[in-house]
């Protein structure tokens, strides 16, 4: 009987060892499964149309007298004005900046401390929901040209301003174009889609119409009235069988 007390022991540790590595076993097959996953890249984009318009002009005056400079930025500046107003763009559209003032050396083969002249700046910017006005104004504005006024302008700035309006049907748009894919790819190795784990949001990319342009901080074209707007998602699914 005493010869046997070792013999039961060994085998009650084998049987130990046999169902902890069972269980071992089993609990690495569940976290197996529940690593078994696929991630799928999903887009959609839109197209818009700009509803706010920025248009930011400037007029600079330059003599060798500071008054002179200043008289003739005057006269600009009450030109300019009376042209923008006269062309629609409303008095709230309009706002001008401080004038900026800076000396200019004269004319010299060297290093000289004397003052040659005044260069003046006055700055304005229209910004507008009325985006075709803005536009039918920048393009009269060659007049002012005309009448000798040294006019400076900037590209039309086109922006829309209901983005945050339509993000939420592109997201919904975007991440079920992963969930096709994800399917096609899946049941093409004779697998099934499982359930959602996780949706990583790109950023929006607004760009010209039909750009390849893209970015890691997203792109916001203000170049064209008509832009599209893409949001991408990288959606991770559960794998069954």
């Amino acid at each position: 009987m005493r010869e046997r007390i070792p013999l039961f022991a060994g085998l009650t540790l084998l049987a130990a060892a046999i169902l902890v590595g069972s269980v071992a076993i089993g609990s690495g097959i569940r976290d197996r499964n529940r690593n078994d996953t696929v991630t799928v890249t999903g887009s959609a984009k839109q197209r818009i149309t700009s509803d706010y318009a920025i248009w930011d002009i400037s007029v600079t005056s330059q003599d060798a007298s500071a008054a002179k400079a200043a008289d003739q930025l005057d006269a600009w500046t009450a030109s300019v004005r009376a042209f923008l107003l006269s062309h629609g763009i409303k008095a709230s559209e309009l706002s001008a900046q401080p004038v900026s003032t800076q000396t200019v050396a004269p004319p010299s083969n060297g290093y000289t401390n004397k003052i040659g002249g005044y260069q003046l700046t006055r700055s304005f910017e229209v910004r507008s929901s009325r985006v075709q006005a803005v536009a039918d104004v920048a393009d009269a504005s060659s007049a002012l040209l005309k009448q000798g006024i040294a006019l400076s302008a900037q590209p039309l700035q086109y922006v829309y301003t209901k983005l945050a309006s339509i993000r939420p049907s592109l997201l919904a748009a975007a991440t079920k174009d992963a969930q096709e894919r994800a399917k096609v790819l899946v049941e093409a190795t004779g697998a099934k889609l499982g359930k959602l784990r996780g949706v990583d949001v790109g950023v929006f990319q607004v760009t010209s119409p039909n750009s390849t342009q893209v970015s890691d901080y997203g792109v916001y074209d203000t170049s064209t009235l008509q832009k599209d707007v893409t949001a991408v998602v990288n959606v991770t699914f559960a794998l069954n069988g």
